[in-house]
């Protein structure tokens, strides 16, 4: 693994199975993100490999799985000045889960490319 300051391997590894193939170019801008927004960013959710993605209902192609996202723990002010950041840095993929108790509440932030099927900046909320 690269050094990437500010995230440990343990914050990123597939919580299943402890691999960690995370994109060199996502973590590039994802370290670039964090030194811009300036205050702790808590990974909840890394790479996914096949069957821990399939195990909680992950999204077929979730960039998970390619190590090109991840979801930031975080909600009110701090999530707008995220989501500002990450769509002026290059994020296409911007997921929201912003219900339910404050510590659960995260921004997913991917930086898939356009495809036929996935068109892209693409901003959700989850239900």
């Amino acid at each position: 693994m690269n050094d990437w300051t500010f995230f440990t391997k343990k914050e990123l590894e597939c919580r299943g199975t402890g691999e960690c193939a995370m994109n060199v170019e996502f973590m590039d801008k994802l370290v670039n993100l964090r030194k811009k927004y300036n205050r702790p960013m808590v990974i909840s959710s890394g790479y996914r490999s096949l069957a821990h993605n399939s195990s909680i209902n992950g999204a077929r192609y979730s960039p998970h799985l390619y190590g090109r996202a991840v979801d930031v723990l975080c909600y009110g002010k701090s999530a707008y000045d995220l989501i500002k950041l990450a769509m002026n840095m290059g994020m296409t993929g911007i997921g929201l889960q912003q219900r339910g108790k404050h510590e659960g509440r995260f921004v997913h932030l991917d930086d898939m490319p356009r495809s036929e099927d996935h068109q892209r900046p693409w901003i959700w909320t989850y239900k």
